[in-house]
C-alpha cells in the first residue's frame, strides 16, 4: 500500500471513529457534527486523491464542497440564537436576512403551512410577512415532503394582474420537525437560467441544518419548563406545620411581647411573599441569603436557645447568581429533620466560598443524622414525612441545569449530624461587578 493509500484508509477510519464517539451526544447534537465530520472527511479524501499538492488549485467540485462546508457552518452559528426563540415571525425574517447574506441569493424565504414567516431580498409586493402561501410549487412540498426545484418563472408566478414577477427560479425544500413538516425554506433567482445543482445541495442542506437547530431549541425549551416546573412545584411547597408551628409563636408572643409579635408578623409576610412573587431561574446570592435571614428568624422565634445559627460567607460572592430557592430548603430540612428532634441545643453551619470558579456551599447541623439507608433514599419524593420533596427538588434542579456532575453531596452519621455539599458554577447576576 503506498503512502497516499495509506493516508486515505487512516482519514476514512479517523472519521469512522469521530461517528462512533458522536453516540454520547444527544441525537440532535449527534446529527450536526455527523453532518460536518463526513463533509470533512470527503473533501480530505478527495485532496488526498488528488495527490495533495499545495501549489495545485483546487477544482471546481472541491471549491464547491469546502464552500458548502464553510457556508454551512457560518449558518447554523449565526441563526442559532434566533432558532432558540422558535420560529415566528421575528426570527424568521432575521435568519431570512442572515442566509441571504452568506449564501447572496436574490430572495430567500421561510414559511409554515399557511403563511410566509419571513421573506428578504427581491420580489412582488406580495413577497412579505403574514401573506399568504402564493405557488402551488409551494404547496406541492409542504403536501409531499419532496424538494422541487423550480425553473419555469410562470410556475413562481402569484394570480396579481400586471404584477412583473421579478423571481424567475427558485429551490423550495421542506422544513422537517420531527419527522413532520411544518414549513419551508426557498432560494431564490432573479435571471431566467436553470439553477446550479449545488445551489438545490445548499437549500437542502440548509433546511436540514434549520429543522436540526429547531429540535435543539425546543430540546432547550422543555428542560427550561422541566426546571420552572420544579420550581414552581417547591414554590407552592407552603408547609402546613410550618405555618402553624409560626402562627402559634407569633399567638404566644402577642400575650408576653406585643412588638416581638408584631415583627415576627412582618417576616412571615416577608417570608411568603418572597417565595410566592419570585420570577426567574436564578437570583443572587445576596438575595437568597436574605431569603434565609427571614427563614431563621421565624425559626429562633420558635426554638429560642435551643437553635444556633454560624454563617461564614465569601464577601466576593455576594452578587453572583444562583438557581432561586437552593438554599433554603436546604437550610429548613436541617432545621426541620436534623436538629428539631434534639433535646439539646442543635447548631446550623452555612459556608459559601470561591473555589476556582466555582462557588462551594456547605450546610450542616449537629442533628439527629442518618443512616446509610436513610441517606440512600433521602432523594426519594415524599420518604420520610416529606422530607425527600425540597432536597429532590433542589438536586433535579441543579443536574437540569448544570449537569449530573452538580447533584447534591450528602454524609451523615447517626447522633452526629449531617453535611450537604454543592457546588455552582460562579456566575455573575446581571448589573453585578466582580
Amino acid at each position: 500500500m503506498n503512502r497516499k493509500s495509506r493516508a486515505v484508509v487512516l482519514t476514512v477510519l479517523a472519521g469512522g471513529a469521530l461517528l462512533v464517539g458522536l453516540a454520547w451526544f444527544r441525537p440532535a447534537q449527534a446529527a450536526v457534527l455527523a453532518a460536518l465530520v463526513v463533509a470533512a472527511q470527503a473533501f480530505l479524501v478527495a485532496r488526498l486523491l488528488r495527490g495533495g499538492d499545495e501549489e495545485e488549485s483546487l477544482s471546481p467540485a472541491a471549491l464547491e464542497s469546502i464552500t458548502s462546508f464553510d457556508t454551512s457552518l457560518r449558518i447554523g452559528e449565526e441563526t442559532m440564537p434566533y432558532l432558540r426563540q422558535g420560529l415566528n415571525f421575528e426570527s424568521a425574517q432575521k435568519i431570512c436576512e442572515i442566509i441571504r447574506q452568506i449564501t447572496e441569493m436574490d430572495a430567500v424565504a421561510i414559511t409554515d403551512d399557511k403563511v410566509i414567516l419571513g421573506f428578504s431580498g427581491v420580489g412582488c409586493r406580495r413577497h412579505q410577512q403574514g401573506g399568504p402561501i402564493l405557488t402551488g410549487a409551494t404547496r406541492y412540498v409542504l403536501d409531499t415532503g419532496q424538494t422541487r426545484v423550480v425553473n419555469d418563472p410562470r410556475v413562481l408566478s402569484c394570480d396579481e394582474e400586471g404584477c412583473p414577477h421579478p423571481l424567475k427560479a427558485a429551490v423550495i425544500t421542506p422544513l422537517k420537525f420531527r419527522g413532520q413538516v411544518v414549513g419551508t425554506f426557498k432560494l431564490y433567482r432573479a435571471t431566467q437560467a436553470p439553477l446550479p445543482s449545488y445551489v438545490a445541495r445548499l437549500a437542502v442542506g440548509i433546511a436540514a441544518l434549520l429543522g436540526i437547530q429547531m429540535e435543539l431549541a425546543e430540546s432547550e425549551r422543555q428542560r427550561q419548563l422541566v426546571v420552572r416546573a420544579r420550581l414552581e412545584a417547591l414554590q407552592a411547597q407552603i408547609r402546613p406545620h410550618f405555618l402553624f408551628n409560626v402562627l402559634n409563636t407569633i399567638i404566644m408572643f402577642s400575650r408576653t411581647d406585643p412588638e416581638r409579635s408584631r415583627e415576627l408578623l412582618v417576616n412571615l409576610a416577608q417570608f411568603f411573599r418572597r417565595s410566592l412573587t419570585t420570577r426567574g431561574n436564578t437570583n443572587t446570592l445576596q438575595d437568597e441569603l436574605e431569603y434565609i435571614h427571614i427563614y431563621l428568624a421565624l425559626e429562633q422565634a420558635r426554638f429560642g436557645e435551643k437553635l444556633q445559627v454560624k454563617m461564614k460567607i465569601d464577601p466576593r460572592v455576594t452578587g453572583a447568581s444562583v438557581p432561586v430557592l437552593t438554599l433554603q430548603p436546604l437550610v429548613e430540612n436541617a432545621i426541620v429533620h436534623g436538629l428539631a428532634p434534639k433535646e439539646d441545643v442543635g447548631v446550623v453551619g452555612i459556608r459559601v466560598r470561591q473555589v476556582g470558579d466555582h462557588l462551594h456551599i456547605l450546610i450542616a447541623d449537629n442533628g439527629i443524622g442518618m443512616d446509610r439507608e436513610r441517606q440512600r433514599r433521602v432523594f426519594e419524593e415524599g420518604f420520610g414525612n416529606n422530607m425527600g420533596l425540597g432536597l429532590t427538588n433542589v438536586n433535579e434542579r441543579l443536574v437540569s441545569l448544570y449537569g449530573p456532575e452538580y447533584r447534591l453531596r450528602i454524609r451523615s452519621s447517626p447522633g452526629v449530624g449531617t453535611a450537604i455539599r454543592l457546588r455552582i458554577p460562579l456566575q455573575r447576576a446581571a448589573g453585578q461587578g466582580d
